[in-house]
């Protein structure tokens, strides 16, 4: 996991040069935005703000270790948990067909 505070440092100080993009694993517009100075600047303002405000993330997925806001998909795992705990409580009679088919839907489209 790559850490946030470290990727917007690189955006500021040297986005320009792609170092932010190289860092996160966007090897392709890393070299571009070597070759062009920041995109002409444009693509360096942008790369700011969309790491600062997280929309940016690591190419491989994971997130930054120090966003502590950030909403990261559930693992497959913890879905497949959750898909048992709502089996059992429908299996119970806790929730009705709607109620359960309802957040199946939602966990599913989470995965």
């Amino acid at each position: 996991m790559k850490d946030k505070t470290t990727a917007l440092i690189l955006s500021i100080l040297l986005g320009t040069l792609g170092v932010d993009r190289f860092y996160l694993g966007y090897m392709g517009m890393g070299v571009l935005k070597l070759l062009t100075g920041g995109c002409f600047g444009v693509m360096w303002i942008i790369d700011i703000v969309n790491i600062a405000t997280g929309k940016l993330l690591p190419a491989d997925g994971s997130g930054y270790s120090d966003d502590s806001n950030a909403s990261a998909k559930p693992s497959g795992t913890d879905s497949l948990e959750s898909l048992k705990k709502i089996s059992e409580l429908h299996n119970q009679g806790v929730l009705n067909d709607a109620e359960y088919e309802k957040m199946k839907k939602e966990i599913l489209e989470k995965i």
